[in-house]
């Protein structure tokens, strides 16, 4: 074991343990990488926030507040809303320590993204007032809008627990679970993570609810792309293999049963510096000089 290892044992003052339950985020992750899932879920290491993750979280709860209740002028409401909720966030994105551009792209990025989705929605409700689906924008939107706007699923046979962004019933009963993304994904395919995500998502559901949605789908807001899966007796054995190959391989503390998966995400991974031994040597030299200091003051003294 590290020094660095030992140092933060020694200052948790707890030992190491599996992890208890998993969830879709965390399987994603073992499958990018196990050591990743190591420092995260077992070491428990605590990384900053960074600007994208601070502009997902607003933008998924504007959405929320969103589908709360209609709104008769809706792109003036979320225009206001999305600056509430930036505002609201405001101490942690300063802690970020952006630069005054930086932060200007990242907020106008953002907004982007809301307005977009108010095209989307906006196209969705004209239309179903246009062919007579719905009496009028109002009707439409409860038509549009999710059945659930957020739900927390915990199974405890399957050690699995995670939330579903939104879950829709059309008119016609047909069920579509979706998950928004604020990812830069351009262009036609679904990525193996994506499809295993919306996999586990279905299985989740099915347990839960007893019923088998038709369809899973995955929101990309920066470029208003929404792709569907169908969910399939396959695809729900798939979502189950996932869980019940990960939940094996992660019932030991030892860091030496999560191999380091290599390759080109390494270079935004918040724990590149502790697998290329860069957190090691820093703690090291810190621990010299922290010697060095105490070293001369009893000298001094």
């Amino acid at each position: 074991m590290s020094e660095l290892e030992e140092m933060k044992i020694s200052k948790d003052e707890k030992p190491l343990i599996p992890i208890a339950r998993l969830s879709p985020t965390s399987i994603l992750t073992y499958y990018r990488c196990p050591r990743e899932f190591y420092w995260t879920y077992v070491a428990k290491i605590k990384t900053k926030p960074n600007i994208h993750l601070v502009k997902g979280s607003i933008i998924h709860k504007v959405l929320e507040n969103f589908f709360k209740s209609y709104q008769s002028a809706p792109k003036t409401w979320l225009r206001e809303n999305f600056r509430d909720e930036w505002k609201k966030n405001d101490v942690l994105i300063k802690s970020l320590e952006l630069n005054n551009k930086e932060l200007m792209l990242h907020k106008k990025d953002s907004f982007r993204m809301v307005m977009d989705f108010y095209s989307s929605h906006k196209r969705k409700v004209d239309a179903l007032v246009a062919n007579e689906k719905a009496e009028n924008e109002q009707h439409a939107f409860f038509l549009v809008k999710p059945k659930l706007r957020e739900l927390y699923i915990k199974d405890e046979e399957l050690n699995c627990a995670g939330y579903i962004d939104r879950i829709h019933k059309d008119y016609n009963n047909i069920i579509t679970l979706g998950d928004y993304k604020t990812s830069s994904k351009f262009g036609i395919g679904l990525p193996e993570e994506n499809k295993r995500q919306l996999s586990l998502y279905a299985l989740l559901y099915y347990r839960k609810e007893k019923i088998m949605p038709d369809f899973v789908a995955i929101i990309f807001l920066r470029y208003g792309e929404e792709f569907l899966l169908e969910v399939t007796p396959n695809l729900l054995r798939y979502a189950r293999d996932s869980i019940d190959y990960v939940w094996s391989r992660t019932r030991s503390s030892n860091i030496e049963d999560y191999p380091l998966k290599e390759g080109g995400l390494c270079k935004w991974c918040p724990f590149k510096d502790l697998c290329s031994g860069e957190a090691d040597f820093k703690s090291k030299k810190r621990i010299e000089k922290i010697k060095e200091l105490i070293k001369d003051e009893t000298t001094e003294a």
